[in-house]
């Protein structure tokens, strides 16, 4: 099926130019690699009901998933019901104590993100990295998933090149208890961190500061084109810290577009990322009024170029 929307570069807009958005689309390497989706895109549905949205997936011809932690329900069984439809979950985003309920409400839109804020930095404080992998460790090997992902890093835990530190130290011992019991840690990057404050660019302090054995990358495109950076130049300087990513697409003036719909090179992405050797490529969208057509349209769009 074709479905390789041309790129609008006249529309592009300031704040996306020199980043490496818009370019001819290019060709990518034959190698076929699974396609899988970031469950925080349907998540609204999976609460409505949650069998039958993994089936909808994995018919629409997805067949890797990212799990919210376990979306507050019992692992074994989660497991059990991706097996079922032939889905396998090789990572998860951390959600300790209360914070997967404030996600829910979040994309129900019942809960401000200043709100949401203040959950994360209660229930995933650095003081408690610990217990919080602890956690993280025992329900990924029920699931069977090998990567645990810290998703965010908070404006107030860069405020300072102190607090980054500390952060940076945080993720360091994520990674070494994640190693010793065989599971691989990711940070995944939002656009704040890849913007430079007080002269440096805390996201580049992380990949400096932290054991890049014990420390890798889950890359958001769309963030980080969103920071005005080109993320291809990353995985260019860093492949051996890029382990997965996230596929989303950008309206010309910085909203979310389902993927191939908007003005970013998804393809030079692919292709980058490949080379790179990321191993696994997540579609996700967030707080989509529509999730199943956006899940939908964005695999009829990439699974030709995968």
């Amino acid at each position: 099926m074709n479905r390789r929307f041309l790129l609008r570069a006249a529309a592009a807009g300031g704040t996306l130019l020199g980043t490496g958005l818009i370019s001819p689309h290019r060709a990518l390497a034959s190698q076929a690699m699974p396609l899988g989706l970031q469950l925080f895109t349907v998540m609204t549905l999976l609460e409505q009901d949650f069998e039958g949205t993994l089936e909808t997936i994995a018919s629409i011809g997805y067949r890797e998933v990212e799990t919210i932690g376990a979306f507050g329900r019992e692992p074994r069984r989660v497991r059990e019901l991706l097996d079922k439809h032939g889905l396998r979950s090789p990572s998860q985003h951390l959600v300790p104590g209360q914070l997967y309920a404030a996600f829910l409400k979040f994309t129900r839109r019942e809960m401000t993100e200043a709100d949401v804020q203040q959950i994360w930095l209660r229930e995933m404080s650095i003081e408690r990295v610990e217990p919080i992998i602890e956690e993280a460790a025992g329900r990924a090997k029920a699931l069977g998933q090998k990567y645990i992902v810290w998703q965010i890093i908070w404006p107030e835990q860069m405020q300072t090149r102190e607090s980054l530190d500390q952060f940076c130290e945080a993720l360091d011992t994520a990674g070494k208890l994640c190693a010793q019991e065989g599971l691989v840690f990711n940070f995944h990057n939002h656009a704040a961190e890849m913007q430079t404050r007080d002269g440096y660019v805390p996201y580049d302090v992380i990949l400096e500061s932290t054991d890049p054995a014990k420390v890798k990358l889950e890359l958001d495109f769309y963030w980080a084109a969103r920071a005005g950076v080109d993320p291809v130049d990353y995985l260019e300087k860093h492949a051996d810290r890029y382990t997965q990513c996230h596929l989303k697409d950008s309206t010309s003036d910085g909203d979310f577009a389902t993927v191939g719909q908007g003005v970013l090179d998804i393809p030079r992405y692919l292709q980058a990322g490949r080379k790179a050797g990321i191993e696994h490529f997540y579609v996700e969208y967030d707080r989509s009024d529509d999730p199943m057509t956006v899940v939908r349209d964005a695999y009829a769009y990439l699974e030709p170029l995968m």
